[in-house]
């Protein structure tokens, strides 16, 4: 085991849900799909080799919760649909009943190019977008429309890969302020325990990034919540854009790519 540190050892009990999760998918993968499971949790933080040398059962993760060595921050965790710890028990039956439900949801990389201008940020994928793998899936959202629409363009391409390829080519990346949450269905109102990205880390990285904006006012409070640090505009422009969902119809297409199109001056 290596004696130093990469990663953290505190984590929320949704974050504890999701790494349970890609613990089981390690133990049934082949060597060559264990590691990209293992980059999935170095994303959120947490190493194997800073525990052990290596974890071959889910109950070994258990064992290193129930020890302290990983230790839940807000006093809540998951270990079994059978055995549940949590300081209340109106939350213990909400959490037994959406970790049953499968209302843990982990949300989509970045999508990103080489020297990014522009950063758009949503909340959490819902739950067509995180079936297909895909930003903005629901057939409802209007973000697409919106987007070729700023560059006069009306036909959408039927091919996921040459949407964000336009958008790679117009430097604009997209991501959400969360990684993760407890939330049952698609509603920004339904989301409890999120776990943010970590977006502090992605502006080191793209330090092209001139514009961040929010689609919609929910993507924004979160990341204010979150990130109060980043809250700078003397080093990036920031705008809160009208939400693209689907439900928010009272704006006309035009309407909507008129206030999206600050996002390019």
């Amino acid at each position: 085991m290596n004696s130093e540190k990469k990663g953290r050892a505190k984590f929320t009990s949704a974050e504890l849900a999701t790494l349970r999760k890609l613990i089981i998918q390690k133990c049934e993968a082949s060597p060559s799909q264990q590691k990209s499971i293992r980059s999935k949790m170095r994303t959120k933080g947490f190493y194997i080799t800073d525990f052990v040398d290596d974890i071959t059962s889910v109950e070994e993760f258990d064992q290193l919760v129930d020890s302290g060595k990983i230790i839940c921050i807000d006093d809540q965790y998951v270990p079994s649909n059978e055995a549940i710890v949590t300081s209340s028990s109106k939350n213990q039956i909400s959490l037994k009943k959406s970790v049953e439900k499968g209302n843990i949801k982990e949300g989509l990389a970045a999508v990103v190019g080489d020297k990014p201008r522009v950063l758009i940020l949503g909340t959490l994928p819902g739950d067509e977008s995180l079936n297909r793998q895909e930003y903005y899936a629901k057939a409802g959202n209007r973000f697409w429309k919106i987007i070729y629409g700023l560059y006069g363009k009306e036909e959408i391409p039927a091919e996921y890969e040459e949407r964000i390829a336009f958008l790679k080519d117009n430097n604009i990346a997209i991501w959400d302020v969360l990684s993760g949450a407890v939330r049952d269905g698609s509603l920004d109102s339904n989301i409890e325990q999120g776990t943010p990205n970590d977006i502090p880390d992605f502006l080191k990285k793209y330090p092209t990034v001139e514009v961040i904006a929010f689609n919609g006012k929910k993507a924004e409070k979160i990341f204010n919540e979150y990130f109060p640090q980043l809250l700078n505009p003397n080093k990036w422009k920031m705008l809160t854009l009208l939400s693209s969902s689907g439900a928010n119809n009272q704006f006309s297409l035009d309407q909507m790519k008129k206030d999206w199109g600050r996002i390019l001056k």
